[in-house]
């Protein structure tokens, strides 16, 4: 079979038909020419010297208009029979798409879909090469509607997350942790309506090895000496409270209370940053180095049943000792709260007596058993007692140096008041509210909220857990249900 005898026979059919009016050659014709050109290649490399039957190379120019009712049932039914098989396809090559077009070729290629709508398939694959199957076209659809595909959403977060990240550590000199990038990207994941996104630790090491980030030590921009504090040893701290068994034998589970301060800085600065790899210097900006060594304090009152009692004491840092007239105006106290104010934030002889007074005095009855550590000023049996007269009232202080181990609140209630704190904080941070962190507003509200959820019901075992672990009750506790679970 000769294809230039066949291609000159074919020159003279269409000239006998046509006519031989000339005019420019468009591309498409030329591409109409080639995939001819294909086809007869195809039956001279065939086996047969003759062709029984014809298919019909029909090239539709992608201006026609032809609508469907202009086509025959036949033809109709034809390029149906043809579309389904061309919609059977491997799923692996549908995955594929995610990487092998961006978001701007899916939006072409639908914006000329939807500007020529009567456009066969064959049409839009001569048009745009790399679309193999019709169904390409609904994907696309579906992508372009969620804002692009998964892949392509994480870039979007990582470059987010690394321009962020650059700008807190080279400008900014913030110190910057693995919690932080984790909320760059949920950040950016709700910006993009990606609800159900999590930012794993597989994710963040994958986002640091990447960059060339890494954990570096830098130096601490304050270094505060604590005073060495006696130590005492587990079995001296179990030995006092077998001491008291006969004393704390007198009063029930809801007639024993525990008290501790529990302190939180304005500004946290840990003494390592996530920073780029192999630079000389590792520099840390604190916005105030005020806030990172002076604190603010709770002081929140448990009872060995399980409870929490209705109010607590928070301690805030003020210059004079007070809140000015201004100040105290405009503060919203929750009923919760007792608040107070020194120069410390930390509580002293006058503050402790307001706890006395304001907080334990109104919501205890006068038989009751306390303990304290051994802080000094509330370790005064005589203030005490000018408070509660009544010798049902009892006060025992533990040993110097044993409440890491007997003392409740210190074993339960507050790792989990600081783990709420924790995502209080990073929640606020996601959600870009429009507050000041260190503003005294936010501490009271944040702790009435911690105060109200820790007084839940379900959270009885966790208290009281804390009451056995010391040794005070011996008891039988349930479940215990934690914030973090």
């Amino acid at each position: 079979m000769h294809l230039l005898n066949i291609a000159k026979h074919l020159f003279h059919l269409a000239q006998t038909e046509y006519g031989s009016e000339n005019s420019p050659t468009t591309n498409d014709e030329i591409f109409t020419a080639q995939r001819l050109f294909e086809v007869l290649k195809s039956f001279k490399d065939s086996y047969f010297s003759e062709l029984y039957t014809y298919d019909t190379l029909e090239y539709e120019d992608e201006y026609d208009e032809t609508t469907d009712e202009d086509e025959s049932d036949d033809e109709i039914m034809d390029e149906e029979e043809s579309d389904n098989e061309m919609d059977d396809y491997d799923e692996n090559e549908q995955f594929d798409l995610k990487s092998r077009f961006t978001l701007e070729e899916m939006e072409n290629i639908i914006e000329w879909v939807d500007q020529h709508p009567n456009a066969r398939f064959a049409t839009i694959s001569n048009r745009f090469k790399k679309i193999k199957h019709r169904n390409y076209i609904t994907r696309f659809r579906q992508y372009i509607e969620k804002d692009g595909t998964r892949l392509q959403k994480l870039k979007q977060i990582k470059e987010f997350m690394f321009n962020k990240f650059y700008r807190k550590r080279t400008i900014e000199k913030e110190a910057i942790h693995d919690a932080d990038l984790e909320l760059y990207a949920i950040q950016k994941a709700r910006e993009l309506n990606w609800d159900t996104f999590k930012a794993g630790k597989t994710f963040i090491n994958s986002f640091k090895r990447e960059n060339r980030i890494s954990s570096r030590r830098y130096n601490k921009i304050i270094t505060r000496t604590k005073p060495k504090r006696k130590v005492c040893s587990l079995n001296d701290a179990h030995n006092w409270i077998e001491s008291k068994r006969s004393l704390i034998a007198k009063y029930s589970a809801n007639e024993i209370l525990n008290s501790d301060h529990c302190s939180f800085q304005q500004e946290y600065i840990p003494p390592r940053t996530l920073s780029f790899t192999g630079e000389r210097t590792t520099e840390v900006a604190v916005k105030k180095k005020y806030n990172t060594t002076h604190s603010y304090t709770i002081q929140p009152v448990t009872l060995a049943n399980g409870h929490l009692l209705e109010k607590f004491l928070l301690i805030l840092q003020e210059k004079e000792n007070q809140f000015g007239q201004r100040v105290e105006k405009k503060l919203i106290i929750p009923p919760n709260v007792v608040v107070k104010a020194s120069k410390s934030g930390k509580s002293s002889g006058e503050k402790h007596h307001a706890f006395l007074n304001e907080i334990l005095r109104p919501l205890v009855g006068k038989k009751f058993l306390l303990f304290l550590d051994c802080w000094k000023t509330q370790a005064d049996l005589t203030k005490f007692r000018a408070v509660f007269p009544n010798q049902d009232s009892q006060l025992l202080i533990f040993p110097e140096g044993s409440t890491g181990y007997i003392q409740p609140q210190g074993l339960s209630l507050f790792r989990s008041w600081r783990f709420i704190h924790e995502k209080i904080e990073h929640c606020t941070y996601i959600n870009r509210t429009e507050i000041t962190i260190s503003d005294r507003q936010y501490f009271i509200n944040m702790h009435s909220v911690i105060h109200n959820q820790l007084s839940d019901p379900q959270f009885k075992n966790l208290i009281k857990n804390g009451f056995k672990q010391a040794g005070l009750i011996n008891e039988t506790i349930g479940q215990i249900h934690k914030p973090k679970d």
